[in-house]
């Protein structure tokens, strides 16, 4: 019977964990990673886990960045519900392992459930008659699971929003231009600004009513506001520094950050509109991201970049068109398979005496 257990990380993070799956993958969260010497790898927590719950929130429903940015979100202490994988069918699986009948690989085995269901604590190969078959030797019993590595995300441009600006004095001239406010001819000195004229006396803060003549002035909502104003009711707040943002804002992973803020955690570089990647709650750039978190094919040696299908089989990471037979160089994705010295191999190979 699967046990859920529960796990408190004390913050700040990091937090020491990578996630793998989510909603948008159709696969269940389960912790992919554990980095060496980091919170999670002081707790009980391992790798292959499932997560039940972030924060007492059922992870269900979440896709990957879902469940990326409400990790980030806890400050304090993480609480996280687990879930340990099902020993049952690892059990019956190394028994055939040891006598040589099956090869598996650390791809997720499925439970199968007997029309006649009698109770859990009764294993399956006891309660299904038909469970020997579907393990029997030459049967497809193990498919590897094939992952698609999760692309960098998309900034979206800087919006230049709360830009400030200030209105510009005109003499009194035989222009008559049309006030902007009250669509009155002017008859005297006049302001510009926006690209509209005004009368002095009417260009003035849309809440406050101070006199916006001579002072900096931001336009929101075709409606000018004083500074301060503009700043206590429109200004969107910046989810690294908590200021106020004046000027360009940029959103990102659902929140709102000044350009100079919203960072790569490696390099400290601003992004732009470059391209990030998330790892632990936090940004990446893609040069950063690569450094310091690919994965190499064990196949061919080279990284397993974003976008990249990739299958984990014999405790390593492949490119799905890496993962053949060390002999006759079959792909052997989601054919049955066996192993020497770490290469995979086909049924027609298992024996091979040279590899």
């Amino acid at each position: 019977m699967e046990m859920a257990y529960n796990v408190t990380l004390n913050g700040p993070g990091p937090w020491g964990f990578r996630l793998q799956g989510g909603k948008d993958f159709n696969m269940p969260l389960t912790i992919s990673r554990i980095t060496p010497g980091s919170k999670a790898a002081q707790s009980q927590m391992n790798q292959g886990d499932l997560v039940v719950a972030i924060d007492g929130v059922n992870t269900d429903s979440m896709t990957h960045l879902e469940a990326q940015n409400k990790i980030k979100s806890a400050s304090y202490n993480l609480s996280l519900t687990l879930q340990k994988k099902d020993l049952k069918i690892y059990i019956y699986i190394y028994f055939l392992v040891s006598f040589g009948i099956l090869q598996t690989a650390p791809a997720p085995v499925h439970s199968y459930t007997p029309a006649n269901t009698e109770p859990a604590s009764r294993p399956p190969w006891v309660t299904d008659e038909s469970f020997s078959q579907k393990f029997a030797p030459g049967k497809t019993t193990t498919t590897v699971t094939k992952n698609i590595l999760p692309r960098a995300s998309p900034l979206a441009p800087a919006i230049a929003r709360g830009t400030i600006q200030r209105a510009e004095r005109f003499p009194a001239s035989n222009r008559t231009p049309l006030c902007g406010h009250c669509n009155s001819i002017i008859r005297g000195p006049f302001l510009v600004a926006m690209g509209r004229s005004w009368h002095p006396e009417e260009f003035n803060c849309a809440y406050c009513k101070t006199s916006l003549a001579d002072m900096c002035f931001v336009e929101e909502q075709n409606s000018v506001y004083c500074e301060r104003c503009y700043e206590q009711f429109f200004a969107p707040t910046c989810s690294r520094c908590h200021t106020k943002i004046m000027g360009e804002v940029m959103h990102a992973l659902r929140q709102t950050w000044h350009t100079s803020c919203f960072v790569c955690a490696a390099c400290k570089k601003p992004f732009g509109n470059s391209l990030f990647h998330m790892e632990d709650g936090e940004p990446y750039c893609e040069k950063d991201y690569i450094a310091l978190f690919s994965t190499k094919c064990h196949g061919c040696d080279f990284p397993v970049e974003a976008g990249d299908k990739f299958i984990e089989a014999l405790g390593h990471t492949w490119h799905d068109t890496c993962f053949i037979c060390a002999v006759c160089h079959v792909n052997l994705e989601g054919q049955p398979f066996y192993s020497k010295k770490d290469k995979p191999l086909c049924k027609k190979h298992a024996h091979a005496i040279n590899v």
